[in-house]
């Protein structure tokens, strides 16, 4: 959208950025002209003269990725959970200061493969990862945590020569910035919900049920597993129905009703037998999954 709006040649070049020296070798030596996705920080610029920076196209902040079902909506809520992170990151540092429960991976597929086999509770990861996780993995949530330290201005560097461009890409980011750019942050995950701000005296919370302070039960993550597996594609990973097939989430009948109907299908409708492939038990814990969503919990 940049060279577009710049009436530039696009074509991208992927590199390492494990050490920026040789990422800025790029642009000194000409191979590219623009690098994307860099801080935009004093702490981070200052040292570099012959480079010139874009103003910011977004924020990157930490955030807090948990189930959707029984998870976790802000930091706050972490307790005695066990937090996953990614080692020597800023994420590691902040689960570290704040003094949760925490246990390290050395990538993030380690911290997000840990999540997804629940052996940890959440993960605390920087939005960008934790947005695009969530988008291809159904099942799981991410919440930004508000840490203004750690949330970093992202944009864009040139050479300090390429004075018109700096200032084009500029424009660009400008123009773009009241519909393309947010719709773009969205598609690829990058814009992450901000959790709600705890006051700093909170009103005592009403009493609820169980199901909704509690975490879930080994079943309960089983279930959502097997759903997520099994059903999602179909009705959705909210259970909320598509075009495709029903809205689980409203079915009236009983367990062993909704146990019938799914071992043996619904003739003349996309819905199939699924009896003996996916267990009697398994349905019925499907069932009172489905069951949780409607409720809320």
């Amino acid at each position: 959208m940049i060279a577009e709006t710049v009436g530039a040649d696009f074509g991208v070049h992927w590199f390492p950025t494990a050490r920026e020296i040789l990422v800025f070798r790029q642009l000194h030596e000409d191979r590219c002209d623009l690098v994307m996705g860099l801080p935009v920080t004093s702490r981070f610029t200052d040292d570099k003269p012959r480079l010139a920076f874009s103003i910011p196209y977004y924020v990157m902040r930490q955030a807090l990725v948990s189930p959707s079902v029984g998870g976790v909506r802000s930091a706050g809520e972490l307790g005695p959970k066990l937090v996953g992170v990614q080692a020597m990151t800023l994420s590691d540092a902040l689960v570290y200061e704040r003094g949760f429960t925490r246990k390290v991976y050395r990538t993030a597929e380690e911290t997000f493969a840990a999540l997804a086999t629940a052996e940890v509770d959440a993960i605390v990861m920087e939005s960008p990862l934790a947005g695009w996780f969530v988008k291809k993995t159904p099942g799981f949530q991410a919440v930004a945590i508000s840490d203004p330290d750690r949330e970093l201005p992202i944009g864009a560097a040139v050479r300090k020569t390429d004075v018109e461009l700096k200032n084009a890409v500029d424009r660009a980011i400008r123009q773009l910035t009241p519909r393309a750019l947010p719709d773009i942050l969205l598609r690829h995950g990058i814009a992450v919900a901000q959790a709600p701000p705890t006051p700093a005296a909170p009103a005592p919370a009403p009493p609820q049920p169980p199901s909704q302070t509690q975490s879930p039960t080994p079943e309960q993550r089983a279930a959502r597993s097997t759903y997520l597996t099994q059903c999602s594609q179909c009705h959705g990973i909210d259970a909320a129905g598509t075009a495709a097939a029903a809205n689980l989430r409203s079915f009236k009948g009983t367990e062993d009703e909704f146990l019938k109907i799914v071992q043996n299908g619904r003739p003349g409708t996309g819905m199939t037998p699924w009896k003996g492939i996916i267990s009697d038990d398994d349905i019925r814990a499907i069932y009172r999954y489905v069951k949780s969503l409607a409720q809320g919990s």
